[in-house]
């Protein structure tokens, strides 16, 4: 802290971000340097590292809050797609030609497609344009950058932990953050907002400030038992308290621990490169550094474009992005601790930042000189045709009307189908994470493990019965109108209707009924229940079940309208904690 507070006092004055003294400050102090006299640990050096970024990730979560996100739109999502996998890609090719395995090269690419929120917005908002359509530009690829950073950041955390021989499973880590992230959500949104009225109701800001530091570790925790990043835990249930009436409340509190945890984060991330390897990665850094900056001008640029905004305004963006800060950095973390990853990428990556930070308040400036120079350069005709393809995407973009393909009532069925197979699966998964641990504890206290196994195995089940008998209805409707319009397009005889509604019945009936035994299986094999047929055993599930199914009804409602409003964004659904989204695109 003695290092960030003078690093930080010097940078300011002299107009320099102080991500760059934090990492300077951290290189000066940190076990490579002056032979280790001030820092020697470098596993506390790494938990601090980590500590700090799960605050910065909470918090970035509650600043944005994940309406905000859901609703960025697909302009904004086309323009943070293309930055991002331009630059994925560029990073991969560049490190290629370096010499680099595919796997470090990976790690490049995607170290050098986000750039820094917390730098971005603190220099918008100095030069008084955040407010400009630069700025909301310019936030909305953030807002892109920030959510699929977690998510990558999440994938690489879980690819670093497993071994060499399933490096390449990538796919099961990410349909585990996948319904991990479901699950945050839906769950998160049923019950933090209710606990965060608790904090508030007491009065205390402390209260409120540890209560939500707690949701914040406790939530990274479960994630980091699930073999997935601490930090995507945090920076989800962070958007989800992000749209609850407290978020302001929450953001004033928490905005001077983040500052605290940020600088402790990109100090620490500084102790961590070896002043030795300098000399021998410079000259890579320096070649990483100039194509971050081209890449990141070129490809927000074009991604601005393609939206249907002018030359000079896309240019302003692209001039904007080229900052990388703390998720370039835990990327590199990440890969440094996984063995098919080269030991250069860490030090590049860090090096490279230090120089982007020296260049960036220059590039933000280059806008018009970089304008000039290119209209200078250009042919009169390809500025000509560069017009007329903005200005006909943006034409186009008005015109353009979506296609009523299906009827409303099949819509609505698919959606039915989708929330409640997605809630039981929910249900399915917090019943195996919570026999787990309610498992294990019970052997400590010499508890009946079987015991705790039938209760929780009961409570999923009957919770499961709502969903599915919503599952069979949806279903049998579905079969019985396409039966029926099949029959009329054909000129079948209306007294094969009886009969086939029948069929349809027993058709839908038998597969709910064997997808039912399916999960019941798989539960009994994930929850020991060795003799279900003991007296004890079977009292406890008797009467968990009848116990559940009192209030199995009003649970499956609160999670049919959080699901819907929460993944599937309906709008129909209203919740009790009315938030009103800002930062939206002034185009």
């Amino acid at each position: 802290m003695v290092a960030a507070a003078v690093a930080l006092i010097l940078f300011r004055l002299i107009r320099q971000p102080p991500i760059l003294g934090y990492l300077l400050a951290g290189l000066l102090v940190g076990p490579f340097a002056l032979q280790g006299r001030f820092v020697k640990d470098t596993e506390t050096v790494s938990l601090v590292a980590e500590v700090g970024l799960v605050v910065l990730l909470f918090s970035i979560g509650v600043e944005f809050g994940w309406e905000r996100i859901r609703k960025v739109g697909l302009r904004v999502v086309l323009r943070g797609a293309v930055e991002i996998t331009g630059m994925i890609l560029l990073g991969y090719f560049l490190g290629r030609s370096l010499g680099w395995s595919s796997t470090t090269s990976i790690y490049l690419g995607a170290a050098l497609a986000f750039s820094s929120s917390a730098v971005l917005v603190q220099i918008l908002r100095e030069n008084g344009q955040l407010m400009s359509l630069r700025g909301q530009l310019v936030v909305g690829i953030l807002v892109v950058e920030d959510f699929v950073a977690v998510v990558i950041l999440a994938v690489f955390s879980g690819y670093a932990t497993q071994g060499d021989e399933n490096a390449l499973q990538v796919w099961p880590i990410a349909i585990k953050m996948g319904v991990f992230a479901i699950g945050a959500l839906v769950f998160g949104t049923l019950f933090a907002p209710r606990l965060m009225d608790l904090l508030d109701y007491l009065k205390s800001r402390e209260t409120l400030l540890i209560g939500s530091l707690g949701i914040c570790f406790g939530v990274g925790l479960l994630a980091r038992e699930m073999g997935l990043s601490a930090g995507a835990g945090a920076f989800l249930i962070g958007t989800v308290l992000g749209d609850t009436r407290h978020r302001d409340q929450v953001a004033r509190l928490i905005t001077p621990v983040r500052d605290v945890f940020a600088a402790l984060f990109f100090v620490s991330i500084g102790m961590l490169v070896n002043m030795g390897d300098i000399p021998q990665f410079f000259g890579t850094a320096l070649i990483v550094t100039g194509v971050l900056l081209a890449g990141k001008i070129l490809a927000a640029t074009i991604g601005t474009l393609l939206t249907g905004h002018d030359g000079e305004t896309a240019l302003q963006v692209g001039t904007a992005m080229p900052q990388p800060g703390e998720f370039s950095l835990a990327i590199a973390r990440s890969g440094s601790e996984s063995a098919a990853v080269g030991s250069q990428l860490y030090p590049v990556v860090t090096i490279s930042t230090l120089l982007s930070s020296f260049i960036y308040p220059t590039v933000f400036r280059s806008h018009k000189l970089i304008g000039s120079f290119f209209g200078w350069l250009l042919p009169r005709k390809i500025k000509e045709d560069l017009a007329a393809f903005t200005s006909t995407i943006g034409t186009a973009r008005v015109a353009i009307t979506p296609r009523k393909s299906v009827p409303h009532d099949f819509v609505g069925d698919l959606r039915s189908l989708t929330v409640n197979f997605g809630i039981i699966g929910l249900i399915v998964v917090a019943g195996i994470l919570i026999s787990k641990a309610g498992i294990g504890l019970a052997l400590e206290l010499g508890i009946m493990p079987d015991l705790v196994g039938v209760v929780i195995l009961s409570i999923v089940v009957t919770l499961a019965v709502p969903a599915a008998v919503i599952l069979w209805g949806v279903l049998s409707r579905i079969g019985t109108t396409l039966v029926r319009r099949a029959f009329i397009r054909f000129k079948v005889s209306d007294n094969l209707n009886v009969a086939s509604d029948v069929i349809i019945f027993g058709v839908s009936s038998a597969l709910l009924l064997a997808l039912g035994i399916w999960v019941v299986t798989q539960l009994l094999e994930v929850i020991p229940v060795s003799d279900i047929t003991s007296p004890i055993v079977g009292i406890a599930m008797v009467f968990t079940a009848a116990l559940t199914a009192t209030i199995a009804m009003r649970i499956h409602g609160q999670m049919d309208k959080t699901f819907r409003r929460t993944v599937l964004g309906d709008s129909s659904v209203h919740s009790g904690n009315k938030f009103e989204v800002g930062g939206t695109e002034t185009d």
